[in-house]
């Protein structure tokens, strides 16, 4: 039975141990699908489905929310708000990760950081180095004592990877546990590492400190050239299978911690420690997984005290200097799990997006041309054309025409830029920033405005390029029609956003609206003779209710008969061409309700996927 198991999953870490001890910078290094971000990922708890387990703390099971407000995790991309200043990003962060009444000494971690000078500069126009360190700085603000770093050196220079791992190791002597995954560093910056923990092939092939690494090798029988690189040369040796069964067995899987000292008795986990078993199912093998099957790994965590409720303050230094900051140490209880409350959280947030939205000038004023000059286009095409009788069939494009604009304007820009958000708020959500409700909350209202504006506007020229007769009533309706469409056509975007990556979704975002863009221009020229069945159909389409809810808004509300020029013109009065659509008992406010159900589905498909992202 464990054999067929083991086919339907891919196994990439494969029953390690190890210990991570307080006070030490720790780097988790390996050649490339070693399992290194995997390992890290299910340490911090930034991968969480299909894991299978515990995680012990003090020999106790872990507290999963008290861990991760105790820990943070900086992923390897520098997701950062791209039109706030370093200064306004670290206050939205103390806003959020400090409570009312405590002062975070914001200043204080830009100046040792060495961001104070860039303080009033875009984050879009900071250097990959400083990025990297406002990262940190953004996490510092509540002073966490457990610190996860993935590939904090990937991309960076020499130089400025230099700068990183040492600020990394200041933060580690100040008492915490800071574990990161590295790739193959080079000889320099692999000696201000304190610990080593190597992977190949998901074994643990050497744990260990930085310095007895070199001894531990030339025992097995594989000496270190002089002047060659230890980490590129134990990379070297995971490319023979027979190595890599040696150097397990020898370090036990990463049962030993092999010491600087080589007659020291390999080290126990000590104070908090923490143990570990995982296990990451896909049938499909074709996401990353990890298997520890039964099999322990302890760590130590620095300072992480379930038990406290308290709000203290210490001084802490991060050079050797004499500047010095003051930090705050908040450590809540179970039943807080958020520095502030949902309302501080939605509020704050709004700021943060409203500000960013209107710093877009660039977007804005892309939306406006677009929207005036489609207005200008479409009231063109049907000029004068909406109190003519002989066109029964242009006030039906007409229609349709409207609803497509305003369905494929709003899906798209989702499709394309809310991917990139959503790794940004899995980030910020994973550290505890702030809860997923406010959030969701905020994005829906900061949108509103601009959007609200730009629809309006197009809905002025294209009613009044098009003749329709003026009613204070009718054209709030017609405003509210296109509205409603485009807010339902975003919600089905932020869906397909809030799931899919930009490469899927561009398939996908089309391909979902088609069906409703073909049932919604079903059956006009046989209105009568629908059957139930498709009429229950259509109204699931929210373009289709959109069209309706237009031609009811331009032809009902008591409108006077067309013009004709011709002898006879058959639409000319309005109620006979509502008749011949089999829509003259429909109501226009039921077909905005419908669009508003359907709406409210949409977004509520876009939390479910927030939802589901977050727990993956």
């Amino acid at each position: 039975m464990d054999g067929i198991k083991l086919r339907l999953k891919k196994v990439v870490v494969k029953g390690v141990h190890g210990r991570f001890t307080s006070g030490q910078l720790v780097a988790i290094m390996g050649p490339s699908g070693a399992g290194k971000s995997s390992l890290l990922n299910a340490l911090s708890g930034y991968r969480s489905a299909g894991v299978v387990g515990e995680f012990l703390v003090n020999g106790q099971p872990r507290d999963e929310q008290l861990f991760q407000r105790s820990s943070c995790y900086i992923t390897q991309e520098d997701l950062l708000q791209p039109l706030l200043t370093v200064r306004e990003t670290m206050d939205v962060a103390s806003s959020l990760k400090v409570p009312k009444g405590c002062k975070a000494p914001s200043e204080e971690i830009l100046q040792e950081l060495g961001l104070l000078e860039h303080q009033h500069t875009k984050t879009e126009m900071l250097s990959g180095g400083q990025k990297k360190r406002l990262s940190i700085a953004l996490e510092l603000v509540n002073n966490p004592p457990i610190f996860f770093l993935d590939e904090p050196t990937s991309g960076l220079d020499t130089v400025t990877s230099t700068q990183c791992v040492k600020l990394l190791k200041q933060l580690a002597r100040q008492g915490r546990t800071v574990v990161c995954t590295i790739h193959q560093p080079a000889a320099s910056l692999l000696e201000l590492f304190d610990q080593v923990y190597v992977l190949a092939d998901g074994l643990c092939i050497y744990q260990g400190d930085t310095s007895a690494m070199v001894p531990f090798l030339q025992s097995v029988g594989m000496p270190c050239p002089r002047h060659h690189n230890p980490a590129d040369f134990i990379i070297e040796m995971t490319e023979h299978p027979e190595y890599i069964k040696l150097l397990s067995e020898e370090i036990m899987n990463g049962k030993v911690y092999k010491s600087a000292k080589l007659n020291e008795p390999p080290k126990e986990p000590i104070n908090n420690q923490m143990e570990l078993k995982v296990c990451y199912e896909n049938p499909d093998a074709q996401e990353t997984q990890i298997i520890l099957s039964n099999q322990e790994c302890s760590y130590k965590a620095s300072k992480y005290d379930g038990s406290s409720t308290s709000v203290s303050s210490s001084s802490s230094h991060l050079s050797n200097g004499d500047s010095s900051m003051a930090w705050m140490k908040v450590q809540k209880s179970n039943t807080s799990e958020y520095a502030t409350t949902y309302c501080e959280q939605f509020f704050i947030l709004l700021q943060r997006m409203t500000k960013q939205i209107f710093r877009n000038k660039q977007g804005i004023s892309i939306q406006f041309v677009h929207h005036v000059m489609c207005g200008l286009l479409v009231g063109v095409c049907f000029w004068n054309m909406a109190n003519d009788g002989t066109q029964m069939f242009n006030h039906l494009k007409f229609c349709v025409g409207l609803v497509i604009f305003f369905a494929y304007t709003q899906i798209m820009v989702p499709v394309l830029v809310y991917p990139q958000e959503v790794k940004l708020v899995k980030k910020e959500h994973f550290n505890c920033w702030y809860s997923l409700t406010p959030y969701y909350a905020a994005l829906t209202v900061s949108k509103l405005p601009i959007q609200i504006s730009f629809n309006i506007m197009f809905c002025t020229i294209v009613y009044f390029m098009a003749g329709i007769p003026f009613s204070t009533v009718r054209f709030l309706c017609f405003c509210l029609v296109g509205n409603v469409v485009s807010l339902a056509a975003e919600g089905m975007g932020l869906a397909i956003g809030s799931v899919f990556n930009v490469r899927n979704g561009c398939a996908i975002g089309p391909s979902a609206i088609a069906p409703f863009l073909g049932i919604a221009i079903y059956g006009f020229d046989f209105a009568h003779e629908i059957p139930l069945l498709m009429n229950i159909l259509m109204k699931m389409s929210f373009i289709r209710c959109g069209i309706v809810g237009m031609v009811l808004t331009i032809f009902g509300f008591g409108r006077q008969p067309l013009e004709c020029k011709d002898m006879y013109c058959h639409f000319a009065k309005p109620n006979v061409l509502l008749k011949y659509l089999d829509i003259e008992h429909s109501s226009v406010w039921l077909e905005i309700a419908t669009m508003l159900g359907i709406m409210f589905v949409f977004r509520s498909l876009c939390y479910i996927g927030l939802r589901w992202r977050f727990a993956t």
